[in-house]
């Protein structure tokens, strides 16, 4: 007799358990994403890796997804894809037929979303993904990639722009980009732009991506009078350019980077030598935009200041609005059918995120634009177009900072 009754005490448990964990199930929508936790991309990684869990906290805190009258919650599923592009997109095809997620979130970095992306077409699943710029990524009719960067091509425009209006307007300009997809995407837009604008080209030179020796390059542009640097690379390789510049005193009237200035950690590592270093991003912290998640841009950088200890830059601004874009597309699918979904994410229209509104070109990429970004005192500011903040043009010596 008691054995019987311990076996119903225990059917009943697992009934139970298994009714709530069917219904757990039912209600969850799974973001996968395979994103560089370790390996040489890590420190941008983590950026996106805070958002996604900032922005789904948000969207859970709010109540969840509405699907047809009915609520889910978000849930991530995330693997470490060490910075390994073939790693990555194995672990893609995990999350898909192992974790069975519904849609997916992209990595960091051009070269690492490309496989992904072929993955993401081959199993017909939508990927959002906010770290990869290159036209590679949308040039080859992938109808499943979604991206929350727009054009590497554009990065240095803006830049070479506020270069025509200063007086005396600078002429020579040294271009140098590591060779990743990204990278290489940037350098030849930024030539193109150069000569476009009337720039005398001194330097133009492609370095391998990760290369930590640049004193050659820096010779060569000081020695060739650059009076404005550019540089399209990654923060490991922003930082030895910068402190291999100060060794051989090479002090351009303007010193560009595409990623690093907007990145806390950069500042932190270069302390006073960060000060005055230009950078371009399609987002920063003295926009004000009304927001989809959070009430706006400026509520936004206050919490995620609270929340993790540092300014959220682009690669933050963007994950956030990349978990945004779901919500918002799968409520108007109004089902999880990966296709349905798709749909409604290329029909994204004037999506008021803190990012920015978010239009999606029919290629996939974001509709979006640069600005010039300068640490002024430690903090990165806008100063092109103005925001308030005047740009110091030129730069001062390293003596001077």
């Amino acid at each position: 007799m008691f054995y019987r009754k311990l076996f119903l005490m225990l059917a009943s448990f697992l009934l139970v358990f298994a009714f709530s964990f069917t219904a757990y199930a039912e209600n969850v929508i799974k973001l996968g994403s395979s994103i560089s936790f370790t390996g040489a991309k890590s420190r941008t990684g983590k950026l996106y890796v805070d958002s996604y869990k900032f922005a789904v906290n948000k969207v859970n805190e709010m109540g969840g997804v509405n699907v047809n009258g009915k609520n889910y919650k978000f849930e991530l599923v995330f693997y470490d894809d060490k910075s390994k592009p073939t790693e990555s997109a194995r672990l893609v095809e995990k999350l898909i037929t192992v974790d069975k997620v519904n849609f997916l979130l992209g990595p960091y970095s051009s070269g690492i979303t490309i496989p992904n992306s072929i993955v993401a077409r081959r199993y017909r699943i939508p990927m959002i993904e906010a770290g990869g710029a290159s036209s590679k990524i949308f040039n080859k009719g992938n109808e499943y990639i979604f991206g929350m960067l727009p054009r590497a091509g554009d990065y240095f425009r803006s830049t070479l722009e506020f270069l025509t209006k200063q007086k005396p307007k600078p002429e020579k300009v040294a271009i140098l980009y590591a060779d990743d997809k990204f990278d290489v995407s940037v350098g030849e837009g930024a030539k193109a732009a150069a000569e476009e604008m009337g720039f005398d080209l001194v330097l133009y030179e492609k370095y391998s991506q990760g290369a930590s020796d640049f004193t050659s390059a820096i010779t060569k542009a000081k020695e060739a009078g650059a009076e404005a640097t550019l540089v399209a690379g990654h923060t490991e390789e922003a930082l030895n350019f910068v402190q291999q510049s100060k060794e051989l005193d090479f002090s351009p009237n303007l010193l560009g980077l595409t990623v690093g200035p907007s990145e806390a950690d950069f500042r932190k590592a270069l302390g006073k030598d960060a000060n005055y270093i230009y950078g371009v991003a399609s987002w920063s912290t003295e926009m004000n935009f009304e927001g989809y998640l959070f009430e706006n841009t400026q509520t936004f950088v206050k919490k995620f200041t609270d929340k993790f200890g540092y300014d959220p830059d682009y690669h933050n601004a963007a994950g956030i609005a990349a978990i945004g874009v779901y919500k918002d597309a799968i409520e108007r699918a109004g089902s999880l059918d990966p296709q349905k979904v798709r749909d409604a994410i290329a029909k994204t229209s004037g999506l008021k995120t803190i990012y920015g509104p978010v239009d999606f070109m029919d290629n996939g990429q974001i509709i979006g634009s640069s600005v010039v970004l300068q640490i002024l005192d430690g903090k990165v500011r806008q100063v092109y177009p103005a925001s308030g903040y005047d740009a110091v043009y030129p730069m001062p010596g390293w003596d001077e900072r």
